[in-house]
């Protein structure tokens, strides 16, 4: 008894005396982008990752300190709150979209692939009550639709204006200390990919799950830790288009799925500027729950389980009817030099055993590599380089022992509302992105030059070329970008325009010229 009444006692301390954390700053808001910014600048502590999306303030680094981190003239104060109790509107925003000819665009949460204009709205707000974290941002999605040119292996034939709500990113959250557990649906972006992620990013829109993760690093004698733990649910929605072809020809897109992922990272303490880190992700129909095993983390949890094939079964694995993602990325500073160089090598299927492993690396293989300069310039001026790579194409190896395109697999692929999970550049696309920008505070002014080879290796129609002896089609995006962002007082106002020709549009032998453009209206209170 007395015993119990301690452990209450130490309880009932934590939930009070406790620090109190505010507010995330959700993916793909005004914001996102500048933790790593503010890092390479000097201004925040290079222990975090970011690699673990979305970011968490702190009492002592509220949300104020960090916009005027920012731009010293930025003041978004209008807040209720006492030591306990807090209540502040967070932001509205509206981002449209223009597609002239085809769909083009990804990490847009709830928008869809669509030709024509479309728009998405959000509002938030934020309440704090002790250790208790209320966050509430739906969104609103409302697209023309219009019909595009569509092939075999590429298009949605439209019927009608599409409009969908979601909750957004809203959650609500128990923080203690350095770690938060509760219910969410925001989105979640895995890894240090700066325009994309092999296993999460904000592609498609937030889904409903439970997490448990933590808010700032736990330091211990090996060095810091960062993690999240989460398990939700994955559904479709029929009146959506379809990201690629596959999806709608798989015969059990209609089932929702659950989700179980872990992502962790470590910082070791003797390499201070360094994280290593590791992404699982499984999904599996709930019609099959019984056939994952016996016990609740069979069911649930199943990124506990070991990870080679031979370990878990062998081929009976694949009578589970489950998919599996895993990576391992890298993230390294170089702070003396505002600079950064990241890695993530990732595979969507399980190696049978470590001699597979061994012998055939590539198999079911992808990967992502970048790097971002800062270089100091004059008046508070900052001049910005960035640069991607992203590899989801199949490698040679797919001679020998194919595996698939990243992303559509045998039971229901990796997708949430009919778009892909993570890297929104397509099922097998190959990306390289160079983006340079000029910075001063929230003000930007930048160009981007990027390539996109559309699952090159090889469409469905490669085989019958190859039959023949000849070269297959290759589908080939080339573009150019221009973008801007402008503050007046509390309002953001970022415009970007591209030009891009695509070459063997569809995998046919048709080219056209498509002009994609953004317009992005925040309010920050």
């Amino acid at each position: 008894m007395i015993f119990r009444n301690r452990f209450f006692l130490v309880l009932i301390s934590m939930l009070i005396l406790g620090k109190a954390y505010t507010q995330s700053i959700p993916v793909g808001t005004v914001g996102d982008e500048y933790f790593r910014i503010l890092q390479l600048q000097g201004k925040i502590d290079p222990k975090y990752s970011f690699s673990s999306r979305p970011n968490f303030l702190t009492n002592k680094f509220p949300v104020d300190s960090f916009y005027q981190l920012i731009d010293s003239n930025l003041n978004t104060n209008i807040a209720l709150k006492t030591r306990f109790v807090e209540f502040r509107p967070l932001l509205a925003q509206i981002r449209s979209q223009y597609n002239s000819l085809h769909p083009h665009g990804w990490n847009d949460e709830g928008m869809i692939k669509a030709k024509g204009i479309q728009t998405m709205a959000r509002i938030g707000v934020y309440t704090r009550i002790g250790p208790l974290h209320i966050q509430f941002m739906p969104e609103h999605v409302n697209a023309e639709n219009p019909p595009y040119e569509i092939s075999d292996e590429f298009g949605t034939i439209t019927k009608d204006r599409y409009e969908q709500n979601f909750i957004g990113q809203s959650s609500v959250r128990l923080n203690l200390s350095a770690v938060s557990i509760g219910f969410s649906n925001e989105n979640i972006y895995w890894g240090p990919g700066q325009y994309g992620a092999l296993i999460m990013s904000n592609n498609a829109p937030g889904f409903a799950h439970y997490t448990f993760n933590t808010i700032r690093p736990i330091k211990t004698f090996l060095g810091s830790f960062e993690f999240q733990l989460v398990t939700g649910r994955l559904e479709q929605n029929p009146m959506a288009p379809f990201e690629t072809i596959s999806l709608k020809n798989n015969p059990v897109w209609k089932e929702p799925r659950i989700f179980n992922g872990l992502n962790m990272v470590f910082q070791p303490k003797f390499f201070p500027n360094l994280f290593i880190g590791i992404n699982r992700a499984y999904q599996y129909s709930e019609l099959n729950i019984e056939q994952q095993g016996n016990g609740f983390v069979d069911k649930y949890l199943p990124v506990f389980s070991k990870v080679f094939k031979s370990s878990v079964g062998g081929t009976d694995e694949d009578k589970i009817e489950r998919d599996q993602q895993l990576s391992f990325y890298t993230r390294w500073l170089f702070p003396k030099s505002n600079a950064e160089m990241y890695f993530e090598y990732g595979w969507n299927d399980h190696k049978d055993n470590f001699r597979d492993f061994w012998i055939d690396p590539e198999h079911a293989a992808t990967y992502l590599i970048g790097f971002k300069k800062l270089k100091p310039l004059s008046k508070n001026r900052w001049l910005e380089l960035n640069a991607e790579i992203i590899q989801t194409a199949q490698t040679i190896d797919y001679l020998v022992r194919t595996a698939g395109d990243w992303y559509i697999y045998p039971n229901g692929g990796y997708n949430h509302f009919n778009q892909i999970l993570g890297a929104g550049t397509g099922r097998g696309n190959n990306v390289q992105t160079l983006n340079v920008n000029i910075l001063k505070g929230l003000s930007k002014l930048g160009m981007k030059l990027q390539r996109i080879q559309h699952q090159p290796t090889p469409a469905n129609n490669s085989y019958a070329f190859e039959s023949l002896g000849l070269r297959p089609l290759r589908w080939t995006d080339i573009g150019i970008g221009f973008n801007a962002q402008k503050r007046w007082k509390n309002l953001i106002i970022a415009p970007e325009v591209n030009f891009i020709n695509s070459m063997n549009y569809a995998w046919t032998f048709r080219s056209n010229f498509n002009l994609f453009a953004q317009l992005n209206v925040t309010y920050l209170w």
